[in-house]
């Protein structure tokens, strides 16, 4: 039998191309949107909830997030403690989400046990109660969290990185405090409440088994409700002039630093977006990537660092993030500047560039993998008012795309004098 050449890496796979199960449209009562991926061989079933609104809606800070935590303690007719009992009875549980863009809560359950569930479901999100003393022990619990994260280092790299690249009043870059929480009020959550979850703000996505069942008896369930309509504002939020150089951020006796270093970046409706998502995978996407290679492997510095492009809808930016010991992270940040000024000026080899290849494409691959997943995969393109060519473009950017185009966008993209450093526990 004749043995393999372990000196040799084996041959990379080739991508075979598939068809993507995509989502199919539904109008529910109350014209509301929704979408089902049918998937699955377990008799699950999830619903998204998402409404339209997140901070970038906030009259007062915070409200949006604590609004949506408060979903959970309780409507006008029955407490958190047997709604979540109500729940529990038919193993159904929720997830909450609070984001810049949109806000919304997630459905899991059983189901042959859906039609009972649903009836809370709905009450525990349109009629919430707001009540007072639970409002008071949250805003308690999250005013000391926040106190203990507000110590970390790597939070503190955080919130001033944000601050310098979107402007500290704008609600991306905004990093709200103790006080914060403090002047939060039940009406004015309430308030937020009536303005943005309405059903004309509401889009449902169901995936799972039997998601088009789901949806019917949905949609009778929501009969019984009654239509609610968006007061929301245009609300328009400057961006205030990027900050650029460095930023140190002190902490005392600290025995790490964390390291944030990043600016703008165009967003997911550019053409030069999937592009920079393949160099950065490259220079920090992934556990082989160059800045891995070199602060992890060959420094021995930390124990992780990574690079991201992220797209709100509003805007979008580029970001390297890690922790190092204090007496290494000047070192650390002339590493990490290195790195950017190689792709600058030095075309990536092919070999380099055919591994980061395989590992997108195996990526892209798992992220289809199952109903849930392709839930996901749709919401991150229909709220960017995109199809599913989007992802054809994807995957033909990763296959094509070459050692000189990601050069020329590293040039145009990645200089270094562009970039905000912040360094935090200096």
């Amino acid at each position: 039998m004749q043995q393999p050449d372990r000196s040799q890496a084996p041959a990379l796979p080739a991508f075979v191309p598939f068809d993507i199960l995509k989502a199919q449209k539904h109008d529910l009562v109350h014209g509301i949107p929704a979408f089902s991926i049918s998937a699955g061989s377990q008799e699950v079933i999830r619903i998204d909830f998402v409404f339209g609104s997140g901070s970038w809606n906030e009259e007062v800070p915070l409200a949006a997030g604590l609004t949506n935590r408060m979903l959970q303690e309780g409507s006008r007719f029955r407490s958190g403690r047997v709604l979540a009992e109500t729940l529990d009875a038919y193993g159904a549980y929720l997830q909450y989400e609070a984001g810049v863009d949109r806000s919304g809560v997630s459905l899991y359950s059983l189901c042959k046990h859906l039609p009972a569930v649903l009836p809370t479901v709905l009450e525990l999100i349109f009629m919430p109660g707001f009540p007072l003393a639970e409002l008071e022990t949250t805003v308690r619990n999250q005013q000391q969290q926040l106190s203990v994260d507000r110590q970390k280092v790597s939070v503190m790299a955080r919130r001033a990185f944000m601050q310098a690249i979107f402007g500290a009043k704008n609600p991306y870059g905004y990093q709200a405090d103790e006080a914060d929480l403090a002047a939060l009020r039940p009406d004015q959550l309430a308030r937020f409440h009536k303005k943005n979850y309405t059903t004309d703000n509401l889009t449902v996505i169901a995936s799972g088994w039997q998601a088009e069942r789901a949806l019917e008896q949905l949609n009778k369930a929501l009969q019984e409700l009654t239509p609610s309509f968006a007061e929301m504002m245009a609300v328009e939020h400057a961006f205030a002039h990027v900050t650029t150089g460095r930023i140190e951020v002190p902490k005392e006796g600290a025995l790490q630093h964390a390291l944030r270093l990043g600016k703008p970046m165009v967003g997911k409706l550019h053409a030069d977006y999937m592009g920079l998502k393949v160099l950065n995978t490259v220079l920090g996407g992934y556990f082989g990537s160059r800045l891995m290679s070199n602060l992890r492997e060959d420094k021995g510095y930390t124990y992780g660092v990574g690079s991201a492009i992220l797209s709100y809808e509003r805007g979008a930016f580029f970001t390297i993030a890690t922790e190092v010991g204090a007496g290494v992270s000047d070192d650390a940040i002339e590493q990490i500047i290195k790195e950017i000024e190689k792709l600058r000026t030095e075309l990536i080899p092919a070999q380099e560039l055919d591994t980061v290849r395989s590992y997108l494409q195996g990526v892209y691959l798992s992220n289809f993998d199952g109903a849930f997943a392709l839930a996901d995969c749709f919401r991150d393109i229909h709220f960017f008012g995109l199809g599913y060519d989007y992802y054809d473009a994807y995957i033909g950017t990763v296959q094509s795309i070459g050692s000189q185009q990601l050069l020329e966008l590293a040039q145009q993209y990645l200089a270094p004098d562009s970039l905000v450093v912040v360094r935090a526990g200096s």
